[in-house]
């Protein structure tokens, strides 16, 4: 069903990109509104009362709206999980057009603006007219759904089935009970589990109070393969869904092996009220190794092999070969729930591409693949599969894959690693504040005379900044005063060595 909607609404209206309007992790406008029944609603009281928001933002002259509202998708999530269900969430319903009045809601007779039919039919959730809400929440197309959470952060989902909202909005943290505290927004510190030789990762959470009394002490422990490599002892005074950001030392791992971020305990060992949030596993997997640096790159594509982009990257990031719609691009995963625009280099349906991919020279590489819906490659919509050969051995994948939703990442070795290729360089790396709000300090150690190459990114990827220093300089200064709140990845490379650090921009 859901791919079928999204197939509706892109012949009805055109292939777009569902482009951020209110970015997630936004802080949630406050509202107060009437429904078509005279019920007054409050959005942070709901919040505030422990449950989830959905926000369907409409119009009522908008097919693909129609095609989600006759779908039931919302009132089915409402009836499981609404006031009639488990109660754990509420749905409201927004006609946001200023164009239309409130008959055209229940269909074309009186209405002024256009009505494709009766949006009360069938549904239990309330209903409200009030175009104000959309100009709050930067509409740009209909229909925009948002999942808000009860401590007042958002984040824009597509168009989906009861169930599969329901899985998204299950990442919201909920407050319950007196000590309560849990992992959120967890990031490893790097998009890849399979490890190419070795690899420096820095791991970062917000720690966030989901408990009554306020969160003042919380003892954090960090575990490679159930062994303790790092224990951070945490104070402050965060009050209910208050968050702190935790970020870890580098550390250095290879081969396989379980990463475990505990909170262990916490407001001096009182006893917790839910432990459910507290653990957070994460499994690699030693990356697969090809016998020379010119690998066999095999793609069969599903029924909609314009959905499909990806990129072959080096260990510094860089791009070396791509292929795919260009329109999708490596961040279009999941991004065109309408249908993927036709761009420079799609690919036709149920066919097979192969490329020889000569890679530069022995070491570690990662293909990034990018499903335009979201639904990865198989196999609903044909057997698609992407497959990566020795040379000399074309009829034996050393990679394979296909299953997968927005995005499919794999690391790689080709040809023979080198000593130095196996070990981290002789460069020791600090920066200071952390988090910063004004000036980040940068220093660094190294015996060698080559340049050294400083890159910055932000949470998703993006290059936020880059810069070229002398060896001898040995310190940077960089302004972050005007960059957004949130975690960054500082990549610091010489000789063709790379070293990693995370921190964060706070106001």
């Amino acid at each position: 069903m859901q791919k079928i909607l999204g197939i509706l609404f892109a012949l009805i209206f055109g292939a777009f990109s569902l482009a951020a309007q209110l970015p997630a992790g936004s802080t949630a406008p406050d509202f107060t509104a009437q429904d078509i029944n005279g019920q007054t609603h409050h959005l942070y009281d709901i919040l505030e009362s422990g449950k989830i928001v959905i926000l369907e933002i409409s119009a009522t002259w908008c097919a693909p709206c129609w095609v989600y509202h006759t779908s039931q998708a919302l009132q089915d999530l409402y009836a499981a999980h609404g006031p009639s269900g488990d109660d754990k969430l509420r749905i409201l319903w927004i006609e946001g057009d200023p164009s239309t009045n409130i008959n055209c809601i229940y269909g074309p007779a009186g209405c002024n603006g256009g009505s494709v039919g009766d949006y009360t039919q069938g549904v239990e959730y309330p209903i409200i007219d009030n175009a104000a809400i959309a100009n709050a929440y930067q509409i740009t197309y209909f229909p925009s759904l948002f999942v808000i959470c009860p401590n007042k952060r958002l984040f824009e989902v597509d168009p989906l089935s009861a169930e599969d909202l329901w899985e998204k909005a299950n990442v919201c943290p909920v407050a319950y009970g007196t000590n309560n505290a849990g992992i959120f927004a967890f990031d490893p510190g790097t998009q890849l589990n399979e490890l190419c030789g070795v690899q420096e990762i820095q791991p970062n959470f917000q720690l966030t109070n989901l408990g009554a009394a306020p969160l003042t002490q919380a003892t954090i422990e960090l575990l490679w393969n159930n062994n303790v490599v790092q224990t951070l002892q945490w104070s402050g005074q965060l009050s209910t869904y208050g968050e702190a950001g935790i970020v870890f030392d580098p550390i250095s791992v290879n081969n396989s092996g379980t990463l475990q971020t505990t909170v262990s305990s916490i407001n001096n060992a009182a006893i917790e009220d839910d432990f459910s949030n507290n653990e957070r596993e994460d499994n690699f997997a030693q990356a697969k190794q090809f016998n020379t640096t010119d690998v066999v790159l095999k793609i069969k594509t599903d029924s909609y092999g314009e959905e499909t982009y990806w990129e072959v990257r080096d260990d510094f990031g860089t791009v070396l070969e791509f292929g795919g719609n260009k329109e999708v691009g490596p961040l279009g995963g999941g991004a065109f729930p309408l249908g993927a625009p036709i761009g420079p280099g799609a690919y036709p349906s149920l066919t097979i591409i192969r490329d020889t991919l000569h890679l530069p020279e022995n070491g570690c590489y990662s293909i990034h693949i990018s499903d335009a819906y979201g639904d990865g490659m198989c196999c609903d919509f044909g057997a698609g599969y992407y497959r990566m050969y020795n040379l000399d051995n074309p009829n034996n994948p050393v990679i394979s894959g296909g299953e997968f939703d927005d995005y499919a990442r794999r690391a790689f070795g080709a040809g023979v690693l080198s000593a130095t290729q196996e070990a981290l360089m002789p460069v020791s790396l600090e920066l200071f504040p952390n988090p910063a709000t004004d000036l980040l300090h940068i220093a660094w150690e190294t015996s060698s005379s080559l340049p050294v190459q400083l890159r910055i990114y932000n949470g998703i990827g993006q290059l936020q900044h880059e810069t070229t220093e002398s060896a001898a300089m040995q310190q940077w200064n960089l302004n972050v005063a005007q960059w957004p709140q949130g975690v960054y990845f500082l990549y610091l490379t010489q000789g063709g060595q790379i070293r990693t650090t995370a921190f964060m921009v706070g106001k």
